[in-house]
């Protein structure tokens, strides 16, 4: 009897764990987010939510599609509020998981983007995989507005086209939340984040017909990488600037460099691996940091006369590209160092962790302590391959018309 009833009891708990609808939310119910804008009036936080519409999003024959997204809009003096208010406007729940882009305004990054990423940072509904962009010069809301081609929703297309860049030109700072939480909780590593411009009439960007021009239409373009020092942004480095950015930390998967050739001309490398190493040590109480970068490339297409047959004229290539490398990114390590004052690159934390005990004293200081740092730049290139063919037709086309 007494087993019958402890089986009875087990069952029934067994049920009441098993009960997992209670919390559920019915698809109809939900207004699914796919990008935040955060804009600033005075005190209160702009917020700008592009939800999407999944009858638009289907695409249907015959009849008009309708707009495949929604923007809403609210002003609150706090994430949370702001989000709430916008529910006032909407039928639906505003549901945050799958988020694609949160874009901040170059206004508010400026003044300091720590309280708005404690919300973020807490909602259990979010994950951290979305990108985090800045509106470079412009509103974020007018970023999330622009009625786009090639994906129906602006939210997604900033997402692939951020996955993209990440993998061809070398030149964003592909940052999720994680990312940014991390670096700006760290003593040793300054965060940086994706400039995104619009480009074009944000009046026209909101129309439908703006996906159906062929020229003139309203666009994006990812500009540059921001610097931050502490939560706030304190400037920006150009494309080249970023690209050399991401050498160093080793995050260029492949990109394009070019070359000019010894007599007239340019020519072009596709940079196909880059391994990049930050060691950091301190000799007689000073820091010191120093970056090893290996770079594989080939010959992508070639603008003048070279012979390319001839190792020498291929270890004549490597010699000026290292050089090259060298002076770009001792550039853009001065310009952190001087302009900004920032370690972005985590110089602090390559000596954290050769040296730790050194490291307790040195990170109390350690902004001073950057400007001056010496950094050691060792590089390596090697061209491994020329296309289907080693000489241009070019070069053949010259003797031709010598003849």
């Amino acid at each position: 009897m007494r087993r019958m009833v402890l089986l009875s009891l087990c069952f029934l708990l067994m049920g009441a764990l098993l009960a997992g609808c209670w919390s559920r939310r019915e698809l109809n119910d939900l207004s699914i987010v796919g990008g935040i804008g955060i804009d600033k009036s005075g005190d209160q936080y702009k917020l700008s939510a592009q939800v999407v519409v999944p009858e638009a999003m289907v695409s249907k024959r015959g009849g008009s599609p309708g707009t495949p997204t929604a923007m809403f809009r609210a002003s609150a003096p706090s994430m949370v509020e702001a989000i709430r208010q916008m529910v006032r406007s909407s039928p639906r729940y505003f549901y945050l998981s799958h988020l694609r882009v949160l874009v901040i305004s170059e206004q508010v990054a400026r003044e300091g983007i720590k309280d708005i990423l404690d919300f973020f940072s807490r909602d259990n509904e979010l994950r951290a995989d979305f990108y985090i962009l800045i509106a470079k010069g412009e509103q974020a809301e007018k970023i999330l507005s622009v009625v786009t081609h090639t994906e129906k929703s602006q939210a997604i297309k900033l997402f692939k086209s951020m996955d993209w860049n990440k993998k061809v030109t070398g030149e964003t700072a592909n940052v999720y939340l994680d990312d940014l939480l991390s670096d700006l909780i760290s003593p040793g590593k300054m965060a940086v984040l994706t400039g995104v411009e619009a480009i074009g009439s944000k009046k026209t960007g909101e129309k439908m017909s703006n996906a159906l021009r062929n020229n003139d239409y309203t666009h994006f373009k990812f500009s540059s990488i921001g610097v931050f020092k502490d939560d706030k942004l304190v400037g920006w480095l150009n494309e080249t600037e970023s690209r050399d950015y991401n050498y160093i930390i080793g995050k260029v998967k492949s990109t394009v460099e070019s070359l000019a050739c010894p007599k007239k001309g340019t020519l072009d490398l596709v940079v196909n691996r880059v391994n990049s190493k930050i060691k950091g040590k301190v000799t007689n109480g000073k820091p010191e940091a120093k970056v090893k970068l290996f770079m594989e490339a080939d010959v992508t297409e070639v603008k003048c006369l070279i012979d390319l047959n001839k190792p020498e004229t291929l270890y004549g290539l490597e010699k000026e590209l290292k050089k090259k490398l060298t002076a770009s990114l001792q550039h853009v390590i001065n310009k952190a160092q001087k302009t900004f004052g920032s370690d972005i690159f985590g110089f602090g934390n390559a000596i954290h962790r050769s040296n730790p005990k050194a490291w307790k004293q040195l990170k109390k200081n350690w902004q001073q302590e950057f400007v001056n740092l010496p950094v050691e730049l060792s590089i390596d290139v090697k061209i491994r391959r020329t296309g289907t063919q080693t000489n241009s037709f070019i070069n053949d086309m010259k003797k031709k018309e010598e003849q």
